[in-house]
């Protein structure tokens, strides 16, 4: 079946940076990374930035659709910005977390350090997003009945 002008420009964009090397030897990677004794670990990870990614991004959605009817005010309005940047910032963090690897990053010697390295940095991330949002929706809980009853005083 011939490719499409937009699936060879899709192809061009996905493996610039790759020589033909790195792209006939893809598939040879991600087999490797498959069969690595992490393989099991970085799929528990992913799950979890994903569901947390679900629970971020309903969070900004909840805040957006809620902010005309609490935001009275500069500073309310300042405050739910605020509370989506910070649940932006997580969503980062969760996407740093299901990154893929590279075909050209599962070569090498040190295959096995690089492969730990990115299992703990992807561990330790999770873990402070997660923190992170339980305490970003604590405050949001907290805030928010306060806003919608809170009336600004009369200029």
């Amino acid at each position: 079946m011939k490719e499409s002008a937009l699936e060879r420009i899709i192809f061009a964009l996905a493996t610039r940076g790759l020589d033909k090397t790195d792209i006939a030897s893809y598939e040879k990677a991600v087999e490797k990374q498959e069969t690595l004794a992490s393989a099991p670990a970085f799929q528990t990870l992913d799950g979890k930035a994903t569901g947390l990614l679900t629970h971020v991004g309903m969070m900004v959605a909840g805040l957006g659709l809620v902010a005309p009817l609490v935001a009275h005010s500069d500073l309310e309005l300042g405050i739910i910005i605020t509370e989506m940047a910070v649940f932006l910032l997580i969503a980062v963090g969760c996407l740093r977390c299901l990154s893929t690897f590279a075909g050209r990053e599962l070569t090498g010697p040190d295959l096995e350090r690089r492969v730990g390295r990115e299992l703990l940095v992807r561990r330790e991330l999770l873990s402070l997003c997660v923190r992170a949002s339980i305490i970003a929706t604590i405050v949001v809980f907290a805030l928010l009945p306060f806003q919608f009853l809170y009336e600004a005083p009369a200029k």
